[in-house]
């Protein structure tokens, strides 16, 4: 006897795919809008004192460098306010950069036969202003062979600071304050200037 057949099975008709209404797409909208107002200052914020703890930390390093490199070489180092990456330049508005350099013949001024041994930049928004000491010592740290750096008349041990700055109430501590104490000591410290950029003291 043969096997009965079955019957073809009718084809199951295709899923329809819903998809969102205009209304729908509207409250979306309008959530991640909300959402996206309530992080804007929180990222703002974060982006802020990102900047300025790298700005901070680079130029920290930088002058614990040129000491260092002052010790290693028995010569006098230089960390120095630049305009171009190459030469120093004295003007007492806002650094745009730095360089540091192998003052080989002591005279606080780099030329062509003295090695760069780094360069930096500040990018805007950011300012850097150093103190009144700094100012009167020509916009330069020098470090001499036995790790010390001193003031302008030559005689005491320098005190100094360079604060960069964000010319913003977000976040609330706008000034990162790079201070050298005693000619060799360097710390960071944070401070609030509700929103300005002024010339820091030297302590």
């Amino acid at each position: 006897m043969k096997p009965l057949m079955k019957a073809p099975q009718p084809p199951r008709p295709a899923r329809q795919q819903r998809g969102m209404t205009l209304i729908e797409l509207m409250i979306g909208v309008a959530v991640a809008a909300v959402l996206l107002a309530l992080a804007a200052p929180s990222f703002q914020q974060a982006m802020g004192k990102n900047r300025l703890s790298s700005a901070a930390s680079e130029l920290t390093g930088a002058v614990q460098l040129a000491r260092a490199e002052a010790i290693r070489n028995n010569r006098r180092v230089t960390l120095c306010r630049s305009e171009n990456g190459s030469a120093c330049s004295s003007s007492s508005s806002s650094w745009p950069g730095w360089i540091l350099f192998v003052d080989t013949n002591s005279d606080g001024v780099r030329n062509s036969t003295e090695p760069v041994v780094k360069a930096g930049t500040f990018d805007s928004p950011l300012r850097t202003l150093s103190s009144a000491s700094l100012t009167s010592a020509g916009e330069r740290i020098t470090f001499r062979g036995d790790g010390t750096a001193r003031a302008s008349n030559g005689q005491s041990l320098l005190t100094g600071t360079l604060s960069v700055c964000l010319a913003a109430t977000d976040p609330a501590e706008n000034v990162r304050d790079v201070s050298l104490a005693f000619g060799s000591r360097t710390m960071v410290r944070k401070r609030n200037a509700s929103g300005a950029c002024s010339t820091p003291s030297d302590t």
